[in-house]
């Protein structure tokens, strides 16, 4: 069984993600997560090599 408006609801969906993903903020944003999430990761990386180095000594 088939919904009615299922298709309709998605394609307006599709639209305004499309509409989003070209807009000057949420290209903004995606990059700033983007690069926040990369620093953090770094920084986590750091934390477990000064850990592992503090255990040898």
């Amino acid at each position: 069984m088939r919904m009615i408006g299922s298709s309709h609801f998605q394609n307006d969906v599709q639209e305004f993600i499309r509409k989003s993903l070209s807009s000057l903020p949420y290209v903004v944003v995606r990059f700033f997560l983007l690069f926040s999430h990369q620093l953090v990761t770094r920084i986590h990386l750091l934390i477990l090599l000064l850990k592992l180095s503090l255990n040898k000594f």
